[in-house]
C-alpha cells in the first residue's frame, strides 16, 4: 500500500508543479492589461488636449479676422455751383395786371392823370363821361381817391342832369340797398332786388364804382352816377 502511494506521489508531483506555473502566468496577465489601459487612457487625454488647443487656436485666428477694422472710405466735397434765377418773359396778361394794380391805386399821380383825361374830354354836368376817352380803371381810381375821407365827392354827372335822350335809354329801377366798404370786394348795391358788385352788369348797366353816397354806372361806354337809395324812373 505504501508503495502504491509513493508511486502516486511521484506521478502527481509534475502535475502539481505545472499547475503552480499556470497560476503564476495567469496572475501576471491582469497586470499587463491594466498597464495597457492606463497607457490608452493617457493617450486619449493627450489627444483630447491637443485637439482642444487646436480648436482654441483656430477660434482665436477667426476672431482676429472678424474684428479687424475695415478701412474707412474717403469723401470729397464737390465744387460749389451758383444757382441762376430764371428770368421769365413778361406776358401781356402780367402787363395788364400790373397796369390794373397801378390804375386802382389811389395816388396823386393817378388822380392827376384821370383829371387830365376828364378835362380833355370836356366833362360837363349835363354830359356823360365817354369811357372811350377816359379809361374805366382811371375813372374808378379817381373816384376812390376823392372818397377816401368819405366826403362823397364825384366828377361824374348825375343821371337826372343828363339829356332826356340819354335818360330814356336807362331802364327804371328801384335802389333797394347800398353797401360801401374800404375793401372793394365788400361793396355792393341792390337794384330792383338784384345785388351787384363792382364790375357786374344788369339790364345793360355796368357797376363801375360804389362810393359812400352814390354809385357810378355806365351804359354804352357812357358813365354817370345815381345818388344812393334814390330810385330811378325812366321819363
Amino acid at each position: 500500500m505504501s508503495s502504491v502511494l509513493k508511486a502516486l506521489r511521484n506521478q502527481q508531483s509534475p502535475l502539481l508543479k505545472a499547475h503552480s506555473q499556470v497560476a503564476l502566468e495567469s496572475a501576471v496577465e491582469p497586470t499587463v492589461a491594466l498597464g495597457r489601459i492606463v497607457i490608452l487612457f493617457v493617450s486619449l487625454v493627450v489627444a483630447a488636449g491637443i485637439g482642444w488647443l487646436g480648436v482654441q487656436y483656430l477660434m482665436s485666428n477667426n476672431a482676429l479676422e472678424v474684428t479687424e477694422p475695415t478701412p474707412q472710405m474717403s469723401y470729397q466735397l464737390g465744387t460749389i455751383a451758383a444757382v441762376i434765377e430764371p428770368q421769365w418773359p413778361e406776358t401781356e396778361q402780367s402787363q395788364a395786371t400790373a397796369e390794373q394794380i397801378i390804375a386802382m391805386e389811389p395816388s396823386e399821380t393817378i388822380m392827376s392823370s384821370a383829371q387830365r383825361q376828364a378835362e380833355n374830354s370836356v366833362v360837363n354836368d349835363d354830359q356823360t363821361i365817354d369811357l372811350n376817352q377816359v379809361s374805366p380803371e382811371l375813372l374808378s381810381a379817381f373816384e376812390s381817391a376823392l372818397n377816401e375821407n368819405g366826403e362823397g365827392r364825384s366828377v361824374v354827372p348825375t343821371l337826372a342832369n343828363l339829356s332826356l335822350d340819354f335818360q330814356r335809354t336807362v331802364p327804371s329801377f328801384s335802389y333797394d340797398g347800398h353797401q360801401y366798404s374800404s375793401r372793394a370786394q365788400a361793396r355792393w348795391v341792390e337794384l330792383a332786388g338784384v345785388r351787384l358788385f363792382e364790375g357786374e352788369r344788369w339790364q345793360g348797366l355796368t357797376v363801375l364804382t360804389i362810393a359812400p353816397a352814390h354809385v357810378v354806372l355806365s351804359r354804352n361806354n357812357q358813365a354817370f352816377q345815381q345818388p344812393a337809395l334814390e330810385d330811378w324812373t325812366k321819363p
